[in-house]
């Protein structure tokens, strides 16, 4: 059956910035121009007289009328010396503490009129010392962002797994291994945004936009506004990339503010200025600590500390809190250890708020681990697969319980290494190197093998809490309800392809409607739609053909076991010519002859109605409440670079990335996944970096200076699969979005730093952009001059 809707309106999709509505006004938030100042006073009148203006709104009136920013972050109930603001608003009251923080919105007819009026609002602030690098915040000295704190530490545990000091005890050599990421985000070319309006008849806020997890934020809205959840509607629009940024609706309360006050809708589109200067951030953290291992190769223990530089608070503004847990868990990786400790740190500092972001913390545990690896196969010469080899969990022994927790699913990390040496070819491209090095070329490998921890159910962060609903419409379509909102992951595609393999349906004649806060569940959050959603919906499906064949079997007189569901009919194996499809199906339940024709068991268990729900929790976290993740993807990248030592520049001569990601739904989705990620994780690793000068103003502004890869800095990649099915999952599906980025971020630098070795390069913080490049190698031939004795110019 064709899909009338699709072809009578072929065009449905819309993003934030194509919403409109009759009467609709404009909001446009206005930004401290200071990093860190007291406000003493703001004077709204000139701009209220300015043409088309309907409202202006400050810090201090919406505190009177609102609840602050519900609290959504709380690591004192698990242990951590933890702070939090006592009062939170998406406007500043009385103090900012970034550059560009909202002090002041400003609701006009037109858009243009309400950014000519956001110019008329004086502001007259105090300016306060700015502390933006975390380790001067730790110190007594700094200046302090919450006085009342102390300090700017807002989080503080030192954690121990296993045996630390038996694993250091039993160790032949002890090393120091230091790694730094810069501060980094996703930004999409489609900004943050929404559309709200509200019905005084009915007393409903409707609400639509770039709404990543629209059940959170009908939560976070309804506490703001002080309405309860059943007033308010939150839908996702077309999202063009999300990557975690979207989960945050601050900003959004206060344009649900306007629409409710005003009474007519209330729009806002925010600026790329103003999405990469008050959007969410994230990476920004230092590691530093002592790796035992033996000269064997085996890897004994880890002692390090782990500081984050978080930005403002982390409580109540973002989601970004929780990725301290993520990435501390997360520092084994796919290696067997016998003790670690980590000593970690959130510091706050006068940068903007840190959120979710694709890698969630995990990528900071893992690309640590990495570097160490690197480390040690340099100190003891052997190659980076080998020492890999030498420290990988054995197929044998999944499900693993990993020291900090984690119960990894299953895999085979030796075979997956194998393959992906065999695709990159790198026997070959060692002999390249070889040859290269004899040319004074400066050709370098590098390899990262990382686990992705996916589908997450925390008591901090995200509970696991999934619904999905299956319905048989009355013209005979399958609609499907999920919490997974459409990202660009393809989760309506995948939705449709396992709807359609259990129900024996064309795929077409599967309906997504956007998703709506009417459906509960956390989103697609820590790459958990092929985890929590995807086996929630498969869940729903099993039932609803459950039900289908209890129709069949009545309507047909047979057996359950010969009723067959294929290419849209619904059949007996038996008698072929019995037969119907889902609209004849449709019609019979729904219409002639209705319920009255069904079976006495139906009818008596009021259980009749082609319409089921489901919800799904894993397995494997109900049983190891430890491991807040379900399943652990896998994948290996491997990458050869070339050098320009002269001007810094890093040209990819070749790009492998092998993954195994639990049985596939769709490779061709799976591999649109591995090219995005491998895409962002050559920009971190290359020039991406959020910079902030020393006075706190924001220097990467706009993506004139904010540098992204394009098509052309993205290679070729050469992409493996592996197939080790989940035995935690509906569908043996593991969750994979994060991946690829964690390990081509890890490889790239690896391979640039294997490329300068002969100079005796050590790197220790990305990203190696050409001027860190050049910077490194002249630090290391001036290292080599002093070491000669010699005194020549360079």
């Amino acid at each position: 059956m064709d899909n009338e809707l699709t072809n009578i309106f072929p065009k449905l999709g819309r993003f934030t910035d194509d919403l409109e509505l009759p009467g609709m006004a404009h909001l446009v938030f206005v930004g401290s121009p200071h990093p860190h100042a007291r406000i003493n006073r703001i004077d709204t009148r000139q701009a209220e007289k300015a043409p088309g203006v309907l409202m202006v709104l400050t810090g201090r009136e919406l505190a009177r009328h609102t609840n602050p920013l519900p609290q959504l972050l709380e690591l004192g109930n698990i242990g951590w010396d933890f702070k939090a603001p006592a009062e939170v608003y998406p406007l500043a009251v009385n103090k900012v503490r970034y550059q560009g923080e909202p002090v002041a919105a400003v609701i006009a007819e037109d858009h243009r009129q309400a950014v000519r009026a956001a110019e008329l609002i004086e502001i007259d602030y105090d300016p306060l010392p700015v502390i933006i690098d975390a380790l001067p915040a730790m110190s007594p000295e700094s200046p302090l962002l919450y006085e009342e704190w102390g300090d700017n530490i807002q989080a503080h545990r030192l954690l121990t797994f296993g045996d630390v000091q038996g694993a250091f005890d039993e160790a032949d050599r002890v090393i120091e291994v230091s790694w730094k990421e810069a501060r980094a985000s996703g930004f999409p070319l489609e900004p943050r945004g929404c559309l709200s309006s509200y019905d005084p008849a009915t007393g409903t806020l409707d609400t639509r936009g770039s709404y990543q997890c629209p059940f959170r934020a009908q939560q976070a809205i309804a506490h703001v506004l002080r309405l309860p959840t059943t007033n308010i509607k939150v839908t996702a629009a077309a999202i063009g990339g999300a990557f975690g940024n979207r989960i945050n609706c601050s900003k959004h309360a206060v344009v649900c503010f306007a629409a409710l006050h005003l009474c007519r809708p209330v729009k806002w589109f925010e600026s790329h200025r103003e999405s990469i200067c008050t959007g969410v951030h994230q990476r920004d953290v230092l590691w530093s600590g002592q790796v035992a291992f033996n000269n064997d190769g085996q890897i004994l223990g880890i002692k390090t500390r782990f500081i984050q530089n978080v930005g403002v608070e982390i409580s109540h503004r973002g989601y970004g809190g929780g990725s301290l847990m993520a990435a501390i868990s997360a520092v084994p990786n796919t290696y067997q250890l016998k003790g670690l400790e980590i000593d970690a740190y959130a510091v706050v500092t006068n940068k903007s708020f840190y959120g979710a972001y694709r890698g969630y913390g995990k990528d900071k545990g893992l690309r640590y681990m990495e570097r160490i690896m690197d480390r040690l196969a340099r100190e003891l010469e052997m190659t980076p697969e080998e020492i890999r080899y030498r420290n990988f969990i054995p197929p044998t022994d999944f499900p693993y319980h990993q020291i900090t927790g984690y119960v990894y699913d299953s895999g085979d990390y030796p075979a997956l290494m194998t393959k992906a040496i065999k695709l990159a070819d790198l026997n070959f491209w060692r002999e390249k190197q070889t040859a290269a090095s004899a040319e004074n070329r400066y050709i370098g490998i590098g390899m990262a093998f990382i686990i992705e921890p996916a589908g997450v159910a925390s008591t901090n962060v995200t509970s696991g809490l999934t619904q999905a609903r299956i319905k048989l419409t009355p013209d005979g379509l399958i609609e499907a309800h999920s919490d997974r909102t459409e990202i660009g992951q393809g989760a309506e595609e995948s939705h449709r392809i396992v709807i359609s393999d259990i129900l024996g349906i064309a795929k077409e004649d599967v309906i997504i409607p956007p998703v709506s806060s009417d459906t509960i569940g956390q989103g697609p959050v820590s790459s958990r739609g092929s985890v929590y959603s995807l086996s929630a919906l498969a869940v729903a499906a099993k039932q609803m053909k459950a039900k289908v064949i209890q129709y069949a079997t009545h309507f047909f007189e047979t057996a359950a076991e010969d009723i067959a569901m294929e290419n849209g009919a619904i059949f007996s194996i038996k008698n072929p010519e019995q037969k119907m499809n889902y609209r004849e199906l449709a019609k019979r339940v729904y219409f002639l002859p209705g319920p009255r024709s069904l079976p006495m068991d139906m009818k008596m268990a009021n259980d009749f109605l082609p319409d089921v729900q489901a919800t799904w929790f894993s397995p494997s976290t109900a049983k190891n409440p430890s491991s807040t993740y379900t399943t652990f993807c896998m994948s290996v990248d491997i990458v050869v670079v070339e050098v320009d030592v002269e001007t810094g520049a890093v040209k990819i001569l070749k790009m492998t990335h092998v993954h195994d990601a639990g049985n596939i739904i769709s490779r061709e989705l799976v591999e649109g996944q591995i090219h995005g990620g491998v895409a962002q994780g050559l920009g971190e690793a290359l020039f991406e970096e959020i910079v902030y000068g020393d006075n706190g103003d924001m220097l990467t502004e706009s993506y004139t200076n904010y540098l992204l890869p394009t098509a052309l800095e993205v290679p070729e990649i050469t992409i493996g699969h592996m197939q080790t099915p989940s035995p935690f999952t509906e569908l043996g599906t593991k969750g994979m979005g994060e991946a690829p980025l964690i390990s081509s971020k890890a490889a790239l630098i690896a391979s640039v730093e294997d490329a300068l070795a002969p100079l005796g390069v050590e790197i220790n913080e990305s990203p190696a952009t050409r001027q860190r490049v050049r910077q490194w190698v002249r630090n290391a031939q001036a290292t080599a001059i002093v070491e000669d004795g010699e005194h020549r110019s360079i």
